[in-house]
């Protein structure tokens, strides 16, 4: 949702490659699956195929897209409950680079499940959006010709854009994607949808719950954005939350003993701005061929404040960077520009901004949005401005509200939601929200730190989780972990 938004998941992030087999659904029950090409599977056998769907659903004649899916099969044919369907966030995560990594995470449900996800429209191996490569600034504009670049940087990329994927613009929504979500569900051969949403993957739940409720089997929605908050909200909330976690992960630091930032919350805290400060005016360099920025430096922090299971290497990270390389540091912030590890890119960066510009009905003009600053800077002194500056993403965006409509469901089989009490890039108000706006949704809440709770995070978590995917047990409402 943000540039280091909903994409935990992505810390699984393969360098491989699924070749998909092409398919003509017109004319096929199913599609042809083949083994994956240049995908490392683990230990498990993967199978890739596509699958097509309409450009625009609304209009079934005015073409077709390319959806890519991938499989590994059950472990235990004679205790096969049917496939769970995967989607890692974003907007714009893509299920075939990170689903073999989080396999075994979910190592308690291959028993039961064909584990399947898929490249959502606009999104890596399905047909994707394409846009001129762009960078995020060096630094917050001050000055009239810094915010008349801003301007124009917009503009460009919204025109490029255009340029390259013009047609399916207005169709990366979040109830477009649901749409091919059911073609995703009827491919695997299964009456009901087990699916398991994390982040944005949250809000496409709750859509195709919303479209077909009677087609819902076991759902998970693990720290779920809600469709329900502007843009310029959501950002304000995200903002917030990773000034919280910023300051959770500076006391696991102290409380480690040693740490390199500071003997206390305070000293760390002082060591982190001073930094900020350092960078802002010269860049540290990096072996990745992009210099350490203040921008790149508070997107890689954010992304790793909010995951706490990469804290032991973010410390050594920002000691690095400290003294002088910003190698490690700048890996997170790759994440988020799509750079995988072997240089190449993904297109993340454009879909993200594809889907949230489709999806949000708020958009600004550089000069509101350049106003709205200091309202940003007041809830997160580090990370506000830069985050408030992805509304200017969206200024020229041709096409804004399309993922936004009323949620239903009625009908529905119970929908099992995760809120994390400490999650800075869906805060439990967000969950809540979510759960009360789903008839049928039981919000299941952690008490922890954190971009997601399923998965070896938490014990009581897993367990709670485990029995209703395998066995249907929905949790009591108020259920509660710690």
């Amino acid at each position: 949702m943000r540039w280091f938004g909903a994409m935990l998941a992505v810390l699984a992030l393969l360098a491989g490659s699924c070749a998909a087999e092409r398919t003509r659904p017109a004319e096929q029950a199913g599609p042809t699956w083949a083994p994956c090409a240049g995908i490392p599977g683990g230990g498990r056998v993967w199978e890739c195929a596509t699958i097509t769907a309409p450009r625009d659903h609304r209009d079934p004649g005015a073409g077709t897209i390319d959806l890519a899916m991938i499989r590994t099969r059950s472990a235990d044919p004679a205790q096969r409950l049917g496939s769970l369907v995967y989607n890692p966030g974003g907007p714009g995560g893509s299920g075939l680079e990170t689903v073999v990594g989080v396999a075994a995470k979910f190592s308690a449900l291959l028993d039961r499940y064909d584990l399947v996800s898929w490249d959502p429209r606009g999104v890596g191996r399905s047909t994707a959006v394409q846009c001129a490569e762009t960078a995020l600034p060096d630094r917050v504009p001050r000055t009239d010709a810094e915010w008349a670049a801003v301007d124009a940087s917009s503009r460009q990329f919204t025109d490029s854009c255009a340029a390259q994927s013009g047609p399916l613009l207005p169709h990366v929504g979040l109830f477009d994607s649901a749409r091919d979500l059911d073609l995703v569900r009827a491919a695997v051969g299964d009456d009901k949808l087990n699916y398991l949403g994390v982040s944005y993957g949250g809000q496409l739940g709750a859509a195709y719950a919303t479209l077909f409720p009677q087609r819902v089997g076991r759902m998970l929605l693990d720290a779920p954005g809600t469709p329900l908050r502007t843009f310029r909200q959501s950002l304000l909330d995200q903002a917030a939350g990773s000034e919280a976690s910023l300051r959770a992960f500076l006391d696991f630091c102290v409380a480690e003993g040693n740490c390199p930032l500071g003997g206390t919350r305070e000293q760390a805290l002082a060591r982190v701005d001073a930094f900020l400060a350092e960078v802002e005016v010269a860049p540290v360099r990096t072996d990745r061929g992009t210099p350490l920025t203040r921008a790149v430096a508070t997107a890689g922090l954010g992304l790793g404040v909010a995951a706490p299971e990469t804290w032991s290497h973010l410390i050594p990270a920002l000691t690095k960077a400290f003294s002088g390389d910003g190698s490690e540091l700048v890996g997170y912030a790759d994440l988020f520009a799509g750079r995988r590890p072997d240089g190449s890119r993904s297109n993340f960066a454009s879909i993200n901004t594809a889907a949230n510009c489709a999806d949000y009905p708020d958009f600004y003009t550089t000069d509101q949005v350049r106003g709205l600053l200091p309202e940003f800077a007041g809830v997160a002194p580090r990370f506000g401005e830069l985050t408030g500056l992805r509304l200017a993403e969206c200024t020229y965006w041709p096409v804004h509200g399309v993922g936004r409509a009323p949620l239903g469901g009625a009908g529905a089989a119970p929908i099992v939601l995760i809120g994390n009490t400490g999650d800075p890039e869906a805060p439990i108000e967000w969950v809540s929200e979510l759960a009360q706006a789903l008839p049928t949704g039981v919000l299941l809440t952690y008490h922890g730190v954190g971009h997601g709770a399923y998965g070896g995070v938490n014990e009581c978590v897993d367990r709670v989780v485990n029995g209703y995917l395998r066995a249907g047990v929905v949790p009591e409402r108020g259920a509660v972990c710690r």
